[in-house]
């Protein structure tokens, strides 16, 4: 019976598996994450699965020495996920187009798919060899927040040099975590252009006195960085992450990153005269997953800031969340709930910005494209989410988020509006046409002093691959 189960999953998730030929995973499908999250928390993967886009090889290697007569039913539906995902991304090839239409693209951007623009056409195709794979992206976008027209987001070349990968790209990156609120690194700016050296098998192998690190991650990123849209300066930026798993359902990590933008100013000993610095930001964010009363639950959180004073950030912002799953051979339920907190005393009130003072925005020197390359809330502010995502065995998902926000106006440029949201968020997707059709509306109320105004938003996409 359960080796039928397996076989009508398998066929059932061949088509919602999103992942397509690739040697990662990419940080535009929460569906997946959730499936790796779950079978993370019964041990059955062991690798670090926070940092996005998340390799194929330790995660393949864990799935390969299951004994699924072990697996609790619980666990049945994400391991058939993870496995057809899997199955998918060691295709030779794949291409496929996607439309969307997004007439809020200024909301929040959480884990998940980029469409900041009103509308797009996304097109793309990739191969995947043994030592070499490569992604071409070519899209059109409409209105979109970046101002650019034409892009190709999304595109990589990624050779393996022994247990390392190595990637020309313009890809998203995720670290943490975090559902919604990446601090130090997350998906809420435009992607740059860089190179991204990456270790591919995530496995331990080495001397027994170095064991207690368990398996580890290892990610080093230099990118091209464009702060704002009002001038074409452009600079370095850079960014570090290592990650390990210790112990048993526990994933800590250690991120850093710096550019060109990122400085400050101070007072020379001595002297009157103002001289500058570069400024490096540094994130510390841990997972830990176990049960309780026989319920799976992980509880994870991350804290950011800059390095003034060594390994730990100093005066950092915060996000904290708890999240369970609930699952069967038939479906998979993820909750979370999730705070973050970018609120600080600031003395003198420049040091509240992450910025180079002769931009024009203090706070734009750690934006791409007028975005911040971290907090998808504005700096100096506080939000909360409580969401869910479902995944049902015909292909059915949805999700939905309750969420609320104070702080700064949701420009993330703008210092002097304070605005208060709650916002309901709906999500769906099912087979269409031969494709996948996904749809969320959302409804939010904002609060200006004594003043408020509901809106609502509609987002919607169709992708066909072939």
């Amino acid at each position: 019976m359960r080796l039928l189960t397996l076989a009508g999953l398998t066929a059932l998730l061949s088509f919602s598996a999103s992942s397509i030929a690739s040697p990662w995973i990419e940080s535009d499908d929460p569906l997946l994450r959730a499936s790796i999250e779950a079978l993370f928390n019964q041990g059955v993967i062991k690798q670090p699965v926070n940092s996005y886009p998340l390799m194929w090889q330790g995660i393949a290697r864990d799935l390969h020495q299951l004994d699924i007569s072990t697996l609790p039913i619980q666990s049945l539906f994400a391991y058939q996920h993870v496995k057809q995902a899997l199955a998918n991304a060691q295709q030779q090839s794949s291409s496929g187009i996607r439309v969307n239409y997004n007439n809020a693209p200024l909301l929040q951007q959480s884990f998940g798919s980029r469409d900041q623009q009103k509308s797009g056409i996304n097109s793309y195709g990739s191969i995947t060899g043994n030592r070499v794979s490569a992604k071409v992206s070519v899209n059109y976008a409409d209105e979109a927040l970046d101002d650019k027209y034409t892009n190709n987001q999304g595109s990589y070349l990624a050779v393996l040099v022994a247990d390392w990968s190595i990637s020309a790209e313009q890809i998203s990156h995720w670290w943490g975590p975090s559902n919604d609120n990446a601090l130090l690194l997350s998906n809420n700016a435009a992607p740059m252009k860089g190179i991204r050296v990456n270790r591919a098998n995530t496995h331990y192998d080495g001397p027994h006195f170095f064991s207690f690190i368990g398996n580890w991650q290892l990610t080093g990123i230099l990118a091209k960085q464009k702060p704002t849209l009002s001038n074409n300066d452009e600079g370095d930026f850079w960014a570090m992450r290592f990650a390990s798993t210790p112990l048993p359902g526990l994933e800590i990590a250690f991120s850093t990153s710096g550019s060109e933008f990122l400085t400050s100013t101070y007072s020379a000993p001595n002297t009157l005269e103002p001289k500058t610095k570069k400024q490096q930001l540094t994130s510390l964010d841990a997972k830990y997953s176990t049960h309780l009363s026989g319920f799976p639950i992980g509880f994870y959180f991350e804290v950011m800031g800059k390095n003034d004073s060594g390994f730990a950030p100093s005066n950092p912002f915060y996000t904290l969340g708890v999240e369970s799953f609930f699952g069967n051979d038939k479906q998979l339920i993820k909750t979370y709930v999730e705070y973050t907190n970018t609120q600080k005393e600031c003395l003198p009130a420049t040091d509240c910005h992450y910025g180079n003072d002769t931009l024009i925005n203090t706070s734009a020197g750690y934006n791409h494209n007028d975005r911040l390359i971290g907090s998808s809330t504005p700096l100096n502010s506080q939000s909360a989410v409580l969401g869910a995502y479902y995944h049902t065995m015909n292909g059915y998902a949805g999700f939905t988020k309750l969420s609320w926000f104070e702080g700064n106006e949701i420009s993330q440029t703008s210092y002097a509006d304070k605005v208060k949201r709650i916002q309901l968020e709906l999500g769906y997707q099912q087979a269409l046409f031969e494709g996948l059709f996904k749809v969320s509306g959302a409804v939010y109320q904002d609060t200006f002093n004594n003043d408020s105004n509901t809106d609502t938003a509609l987002k919607t996409s169709w992708e066909y691959r072939f």
